[in-house]
């Protein structure tokens, strides 16, 4: 079921909902990468990403006792229209810059997103 332009937009119009959508713009990243850039607490990111899951923009998997999330796939229109939007704006943000430059930092160190192998990485994303 294709989300109405309303639900997104409502889901979506949190400042640190728009943070974390940004940063799952890079692909799958561990709440706790989530946790570490953001600078909040893991039960207050959660909650985001719950909110932003039942909108119908971010989707999750398990992996052992982590949680990955990441966009869903822009399969509607109203979808492909809001992500190419947040892709346009979010270099105008200076936060959302900066977030970026740290999680791509924290990846390229080891992250927990990255500690996972890359068959396991594979076998998710399938």
């Amino acid at each position: 079921m294709t989300p109405r332009l309303d639900e997104l937009l409502r889901a979506a119009g949190d400042p640190t909902r728009l943070r974390i959508l940004n940063l799952l713009r890079q692909g799958r990243v561990c709440v706790c990468d989530l946790q570490q850039v953001l600078g909040l607490a893991q039960p207050t990111v959660s909650r985001h990403l719950a909110v932003l899951r039942h909108a119908g923009l971010v989707s999750d998997v398990r992996s052992g006792n982590r949680m990955l999330y990441s966009l869903t796939p822009a399969d509607s229109p109203q979808m492909k229209a809001f992500f190419e939007f947040l892709q346009q704006c979010s270099c105008y943000e200076e936060i959302m810059l900066k977030d970026s430059r740290l999680l791509e930092s924290m990846l390229r160190q080891g992250g927990c997103t990255t500690g996972e192998s890359a068959n396991e990485m594979e076998r998710i994303a399938s």
